[in-house]
């Protein structure tokens, strides 16, 4: 039940991002001229026209400001993190890409 609110916490994140609602942050990382395509589109403007892409790294910092944390107390933070936070953010990815193209279809 808790990786369901956090994947539905990480399809908000991704949906605010993917359709400007955060404008201050997504405007400035458009900016960064950081693998610029032949068409002018930098690597941040890609990536937010994207549900998967997007969902990938809403994702891990769902998982960053959630679940990071209980580790940190714990002090059971160790090498399994890395995986555990990988796997989280792939399957953000596939949920949001998902729950978006789902929506998208009730739209039309």
């Amino acid at each position: 039940m808790t990786n369901l609110i956090l994947l539905i916490a990480a399809y908000g994140v991704a949906f605010g991002l993917m359709n400007d609602k955060a404008k201050f942050l997504t405007n400035a990382a458009k900016r960064i001229p950081l693998f610029r395509d032949p068409e002018g589109q930098t690597f941040f403007a890609r990536m937010f026209a994207c549900a998967y892409c997007t969902g990938f790294h809403a994702g891990w910092m769902v998982w960053c400001a959630a679940v990071l944390p209980e580790y940190l107390i714990a002090g059971t933070a160790d090498s399994s993190l890395l995986g555990s936070v990988l796997s989280f953010a792939f399957a953000s990815s596939a949920f949001c890409y998902g729950a978006d193209t789902i929506i998208q279809w009730f739209e039309r």
